[in-house]
């Protein structure tokens, strides 16, 4: 099994709305920052933000970029989104 590039996995996330709540939440600055944009680009251009980046391409083909995705995005979002609550379990 090929694991996904994570260029796309990060695109995926963009369309996550828990994904989106997250980086306004643990991000504000850059969430208001692009609050002109639709929600998926809102999130890719925090992403690109947040990972000092121009392209989410770039995740697969610069491990510092990688890196930083992972520390400041990915582990953070899995640490934060059990403790939200479930609206359909309200």
């Amino acid at each position: 099994m090929t694991r996904p590039a994570l260029a796309r996995t990060a695109a995926i996330l963009g369309g996550n709305a828990d994904f989106r709540r997250f980086l306004a939440d643990c991000y504000p600055e850059a969430w208001a920052q692009f609050g002109a944009l639709r929600d998926t680009e809102r999130a890719a251009a925090v992403v690109r933000a947040v990972c000092g980046i121009d392209s989410r391409s770039e995740l697969d083909r610069n491990p510092y970029a990688a890196q930083r995705f992972h520390t400041k995005l990915g582990f953070p979002f899995n640490d934060w989104r059990p403790r939200q609550p479930d609206p359909e379990r309200s």
